[in-house]
């Protein structure tokens, strides 16, 4: 693990270009979905279109229905995120927004987490 790094899971850094799309559901039920940015196996932070920011609010609990763009992430549904910060994006008419993910079975972690460090793997994520 990177020296620097003061998270307690590595995280992926994703494009928009890599096509990782989460669909979530809001607590008042509506859904929207979201460019990943990246995703670790203790949550996931998003590029949400600011056309929905005032649907978003921090300590507020939604649920990542699924993410789209990766087969190999069909484990990862129903999962309830916390969003824990929402902060202005370089990329104009789009917010950051990390969420922490609650109560995720232990099973599930542990697939996320070999995703995760696989995917870092293959796209030299490592130093």
């Amino acid at each position: 693990m990177d020296p620097t790094e003061k998270r307690l899971y590595p995280r992926l850094t994703l494009k928009i270009e890599d096509g990782f799309f989460g669909q979530f559901k809001l607590p008042d039920g509506q859904s929207f979905s979201a460019v990943i940015v990246n995703l670790s196996a203790g949550g996931v932070n998003l590029a949400v279109p600011e056309k929905i920011q005032n649907k978003i609010k921090e300590n507020e609990v939604m649920l990542l229905r699924n993410i789209i763009g990766a087969t190999r992430l069909a484990f990862l549904e129903d999962i309830k995120s916390e969003v824990r910060w929402i902060k202005a994006m370089e990329k104009p008419a789009y917010l950051s927004v990390g969420c922490r993910f609650l109560d995720i079975k232990d099973a599930v972690r542990q697939q996320l987490m070999k995703f995760v460090d696989t995917e870092r793997m293959t796209r030299g994520q490592y130093a």
